[in-house]
């Protein structure tokens, strides 16, 4: 996380305030765009995902909350990603997820997003992915 810049950051927080509103609305999107992009991923959740919906929502406003502060969500983070290896992630899924949630966040944008919020999301993902993958590389080692 240390590789967002100050601006990216603030770049993200002004676009997920925007959409905010509409978190339920954006796990949905995100959650079709997962299952549009790779059908498989489907029987890695439960039939009803409206749980997961909301703790995927969550996830999202806590960490974009304070990506200024990355100590506070690290710890969280990595627990996130050593879970999901129990789930049956495996490291190519996170560009799936990573895509399925870019595609989301520009479905619920107001306006279409700039190049550079779509460079800061896609540096700030890949942060948090590269995070989990490492926990869950680590636990399985």
């Amino acid at each position: 996380m240390s590789d967002l810049t100050k601006h990216q950051v603030t770049l993200i927080q002004e676009s997920y305030q925007s959409i905010q509103a509409q978190q339920g609305y954006l796990a949905e999107a995100f959650y079709r765009n997962l299952f549009r992009i790779a059908p498989t991923a489907r029987a890695l959740f439960p039939e009803d995902i409206s749980g997961q919906m909301d703790k995927f929502g969550d996830m999202l406003e806590f960490i974009v909350n304070n990506l200024g502060t990355p100590w506070i969500f690290t710890g969280k983070v990595k627990r996130l990603g050593r879970r999901h290896t129990g789930y049956g992630a495996t490291p190519e899924h996170y560009d799936i997820v990573g895509e399925a949630l870019l595609q989301a966040i520009e479905e619920m944008a107001p306006n279409s997003l700039s190049e550079a919020e779509v460079e800061a999301w896609t540096s700030g993902y890949q942060g948090i992915a590269n995070m989990m993958k490492e926990a869950a590389a680590a636990q399985a080692a």
